[in-house]
Formats: structure tokens, sequence, C-alpha cells
């Protein structure tokens, strides 16, 4: 059962016209309804199967892989997608996994979400807020899915939570790659731009201070616009302005385009610790909305004849 709604394309899947949107969930509906009883509302599926119990399955990753191939594909991605997520929740005993610290130490990684994409969810994960709408979340790398560490896990282990938490992170460090770029654009605007193939590219963020140069007092821009883009700069003068536009621009673009969008938003970063600085894209360009704080902290002192350079 779908809840359709007026037929206009909702703001989860805005790269679709309305013929395309209409495809694509007639096509997810199709294969779900297979599966069990479903019921899609507001970009989720809640699908129970006979026996396999129940899943909420996200489409707005979906809908953005389906977004990067031609229509006539888009049939088997889905099949392909949905089999892979709903089988990967049964082939692995997250429960026996959990009780095995050895087993565990090599595969516990630290993952960042969005809280609203974890809606109810969030409450059975082991996670930290990071400020603003973003978590950084205790998962499982397994071979074919990343699943969330039960919240019950810990108290068969030896260790801390802060423990394991380094050791989650120290492991992203070591297994998973990343590439960076420095955008140099002409107005002279320079910021620098981590990508990977992992689902961890962005917790990278967790130890940005290792890639910022310079470091400086007033801290740096950052956004995380999906699991595979983490874009950075160091704040150093009033540069920082022209700096945010052209960061907001691709950060707008990169969660819309995914997959694995996770915010659009752009961060001050200080010490770890993260302000939200709104911005809207729309056809006369970047409209910033700096809070106060930002004002205050930032702009009003790089203003200053001092200025806040490197330290």
């Amino acid at each position: 059962m779908i809840d359709r709604g007026e037929p206009s394309v909702p703001s989860w899947a805005t790269f679709f016209d309305g013929e395309e949107y209409e495809e694509f969930m007639q096509i997810v509906a199709d294969d779900l309804a297979r599966r069990g009883e479903v019921t899609i509302e507001d970009g989720v599926a809640e699908l129970e199967i006979d026996g396999g119990g129940q899943h909420r399955l996200g489409l707005q990753n979906l809908a953005q892989l389906c977004n990067q191939v031609e229509r006539d594909q888009w049939q088997e991605l889905v099949r392909e997608h949905f089999d892979r997520v709903i089988v990967s929740t049964h082939t692995h005993d997250l429960e026996a996994i959990g009780r095995d610290y050895d087993q565990v130490k090599s595969i516990v990684k630290v993952r960042l979400y969005a809280r609203e994409s974890l809606g109810e969810l969030t409450a059975s994960t082991i996670h930290r807020d990071l400020g603003e709408d973003l978590v950084s979340v205790l998962v499982y790398d397994l071979p074919d899915a990343v699943a969330t560490v039960p919240t019950e896990a810990p108290s068969h282990w030896t260790v801390s939570l802060d423990e394991v938490f380094d050791l989650a992170l120290a492991n992203v460090l070591a297994q998973d790659e990343v590439e960076t770029e420095v955008l140099d654009l002409e107005d002279g605007t320079k910021f620098s731009v981590m990508v990977g193939e992992s689902f961890f590219v962005t917790s990278h963020m967790l130890v940005l201070e290792k890639y910022l140069d310079p470091v400086t007092t007033m801290g740096a821009l950052v956004a995380v616009p999906n699991r595979h883009t983490l874009l950075f700069a160091s704040i150093v003068d009033l540069t920082v302005v022209d700096t945010l536009h052209a960061m907001a621009i691709l950060s707008h673009r990169r969660h819309a385009e995914g997959p694995g969008s996770l915010s659009p938003t752009l961060y001050w970063w200080r010490d770890g610790t993260l302000l939200a600085l709104p911005t809207e894209i729309d056809e006369d360009g970047v409209r910033f909305f700096p809070p106060n704080e930002f004002v205050e902290g930032c702009l009003e002192r790089l203003a200053k004849p001092s200025a806040y350079g490197p330290n």
C-alpha cells in the first residue's frame, strides 16, 4: 500500500521529474509487495515479512542510486538493493558477534549519521551527539553490510566504551582509504574535498585537526553532505565568507546527488564542536543566515586590525 498524496516530487527526490518519481515509486512498491505487507510514506517503507520480521527501509539512498543509471536498469537495481539489505539482516548473528570482543575488535567502526535519518532507531544505537543534527554511531563493518552495534553488546566487553570508540575510529583511519583534493577556484576561494568509496569518509571529521592547514584559533568550515564526501577549510581571514558560499553550493549539490546523504548544512568547527551555519541556494545564488555566535565570535574578530591568522 502506497500513500501517494499529491503527485508532486517530495524534497528527498527533487532530482526526479514527476514521471520519473512515479515510475520509481511503482517499481519499489511492486518489488516490496511480493515480499510482504508494505506501507510507504514520507520516503520510508515499512515492510513486514511473514517469518522475517519487520524492516524500516529509507528510499532516498535507493532513489539517488537509480538517478545515476538508465531507467531500464531501475527494476534490477531495486531488486538487488532490497535483496542485499533484507537478507544481510538475517545472515549475521549480531548478538553472538557482540559476545566475542576479539571478533569485534577488527570490525567495529564509527560512522556519522544525520539524527533525522535514524529517527526512532536512535535510541537503539550506541551513539554520541556531535552537536546540531549529527551523531557518531558504533557499527560493525561486515563483509556485506554495515550494522549498528546492539546496545547490550558492551556489557560483554572488558573495556570501556570510550576505548571502544577510540578503537572504532582507529579502524576507520587504518582500513578505509580516502583521497583529498584542494579546490582552488578562480576567485581565490580555496577549500579541501575528501572523498572515498567507503561508508566512513565523514568519520574523518572526528579528527579534523589532522587535516587542517593551517590550524587557526578561528577553527574551520566543514560539511558532510554524504557518506563519501567531507568538505573543510581553515578559517584564516574574511575570505571565509566567499569560501562559505562556494562550499555551500557544493555541499547542497553533493547532498542531493548522494548516495548516502547526511546533511547539506555547513558547520563552524572549533575544537570538535559544531555550530550550524544556515544557507539556502536559489536562482540568485547563496543566501547565508549567520547566527550571532558566528558573527560575534568569528566575523567581527576577523574584521579587527589584529585579525586571527595562523598560530
